[in-house]
């Protein structure tokens, strides 16, 4: 039989007719079940979702495609070890689904997906990390990636992020969501405490009786300060809390439960 073997820019991809393509290998990919499958599925005339591989781990990507294998409807069409290869491979082959590692050797695969996906929007992308990273997650959502599995749990997650992001939803892995919300609540909890202004005492007693109806001069007696200094204070309380008068300064001791409505 004929080895079918082509370059694309230096790089060799071989395989046998009728088997996927590999970057680098004339090694058949299908496995026995999967080429056994595979004719089921011809002859009652099913549509396979087509599968390309992207991890630089040859034994990593083994044990995705005996996984993807087992599945009757999906067929991994081939594989790539580089983001160069992927790239060629995915315009060769025109997958319906990249499956593919978040750092490569020769480049992110985040910049790989951006790059496939302004090429092809059609196509969907899976990304697989063993970092939980929320900066990386909101990267892979922005750059349009449908799914991002943690590799710890990757045979199990891998199959239910396939169904998702196949019909055109989002997954994240449990443990990513965990760790991605956990970051998200805090990082709200830090944006909340960051823009409430800090009020010392003397501003919180100087608040409480300007919005109680206190005159400059009631207040400086209680204060125990200058008219003038109360004056000061007041004005450098307003540019904290963002208020323009009086009324401002009320509602906002109302909103802080420093009086009462």
């Amino acid at each position: 039989m004929e080895m079918i073997s082509m370059d694309f820019s230096g790089l060799t991809i071989s395989s046998m007719p009728g088997e996927p393509l590999s970057q680098g290998t004339a090694e058949p990919l299908g496995i026995p079940a999967a080429r056994e499958g595979q004719a089921a599925r011809a002859g009652s005339g099913a549509t396979n979702a087509r599968v390309l591989l992207v991890d630089e781990h040859p034994i990593f990507r083994d044990g995705l495609r005996q996984a993807i294998g087992r599945e009757r409807r999906l067929a991994v069409v081939g594989e790539a070890a580089t983001a160069a290869a992927a790239v060629a491979l995915q315009a060769q082959l025109a997958p319906d689904l990249i499956i593919m590692e978040a750092n490569l050797p020769d480049l992110s695969g985040l910049a790989v997906a951006r790059e496939v996906l302004r090429a092809r929007p059609s196509v969907k992308v899976i990304i697989l990390s063993s970092v939980v990273s929320r900066s990386l997650v909101d990267e892979a959502l922005q750059s349009g990636v449908g799914g991002y599995v943690w590799k710890g749990a990757v045979s199990g997650d891998l199959l239910r992020a396939i169904d998702m992001v196949l019909s055109g939803r989002l997954y994240l892995s449990p443990e990513l969501s965990a760790g991605i919300l956990e970051a998200y609540r805090r990082g709200l909890a830090g944006e909340k405490n960051a823009a409430k202004p800090l009020l010392s005492k003397r501003d919180n007693q100087l608040l409480r009786l300007v919005a109680g109806g206190q005159r400059n001069k009631e207040i400086a007696v209680q204060m125990a300060i200058s008219p003038k200094s109360v004056e000061a204070y007041r004005s450098r309380l307003m540019r904290k809390l963002g208020c323009r008068g009086a009324a401002e300064l009320i509602r906002h001791a109302i909103r802080e439960g420093l009086i009462a409505a």
